[in-house]
């Protein structure tokens, strides 16, 4: 009992199916609260926080986190690459998008210097679902030291990214379907919507925002970045999307410079042209704007 659960949810957790993978690590964390079961509890609890901000249930994902304190020590290390890959969906559940790319490649690099090639390109296959166009060298190389489809799809897809092409997303994702990566589809597809749709595709820009919701449904409604833009591209930059979430999540300007390392007149001129493209009159309606759409 628990090591079952625990099973069942990782494979869950991969094939997107984030319901199922939510009950079965909850069940796994439970069963294992004896003592000796302590080093497994940590690695459910990092799946069961990624499989809650997948769902953008990003507070469940906070008290697991929370709940996370308790591990410590050096022999847990091992685990610190897909802690921050955890952290960075929480990141990405809250609209943080910079955040989660930044997150994903710290995870990366500390996989690498621990010779955890396979959870590196993992790492960096997040960071181009993310939307980071410059992965594309490092999981290539990856593909020398890993072996199996995974890693060659993963590169693939983050070679699509960096291209802007639209048609090798569609055709990735279809691939990563029948590999039973069922959100990784979603997301290659809704990367491909926008792209169609700059090149005067409107039919195909549809197809791929269709195909990519479908997907994404499967998951449990799962949502990302790449799905909350193809379901519905608000007309805003990635960063006037970041520090409208953090407005929504009640951050003063001053604050959100600080989060952000950037000046306040910075901050402010993002809310004012946010609020010109949404047309809303001030921070507190495009909070509400923001806040929506972060939620589906």
């Amino acid at each position: 009992m628990g090591c079952r659960e625990g099973c069942g949810g990782l494979v869950a957790v991969y094939r997107g199916k984030f319901p199922d993978a939510i009950s079965a690590l909850e069940q796994a964390v439970a069963a294992q609260a004896a003592e000796v079961s302590m080093p497994w509890r940590l690695p459910a609890r990092i799946l069961l926080a990624k499989a809650y901000s997948a769902l953008g249930r990003a507070e469940e994902a906070e008290r697991v986190f929370a709940d996370s304190a308790e591990h410590a020590g050096p022999h847990l290390a091992l685990h610190s690459p897909q802690m921050m890959v955890a952290k960075s969906w929480h990141a990405a559940a809250k609209g943080m998008d910079r955040r989660a790319v930044e997150l994903t490649r710290a995870a990366a690099d500390l996989a690498h210097q621990a010779g955890q090639y396979a959870v590196e390109a993992e790492a960096l296959h997040h960071a181009a679902r993310f939307g980071d166009r410059t992965v594309t060298q490092r999981l290539a190389a990856l593909t020398e030291k890993v072996r199996g489809r995974m890693v060659t799809l993963q590169a693939r897809h983050a070679a699509a990214v960096a291209a802007a092409d639209a048609v090798a997303l569609d055709a990735v994702s279809s691939e990563l379907e029948a590999a039973g990566l069922i959100l990784s589809a979603a997301d290659s597809a809704a990367q491909a919507a926008p792209l169609h749709d700059r090149a005067g595709q409107r039919r195909k820009s549809a197809e791929s925002s269709a195909r990519a919701l479908k997907l994404a449904a499967q998951c449990g409604g799962a949502t990302t970045p790449a799905i909350r833009c193809a379901a519905r591209p608000l007309p805003v930059t990635s960063r006037e999307r970041e520090i409208a979430a953090l407005v929504a999540d009640g951050l003063s300007n001053r604050e959100i410079a600080e989060r952000l390392t950037v000046s306040v007149r910075t901050v402010e001129g993002h809310i004012y042209r946010a609020c010109i493209k949404l047309d809303v009159t001030d921070r507190d309606e495009l909070a509400k704007i923001v806040g929506k759409d972060i939620k589906k």
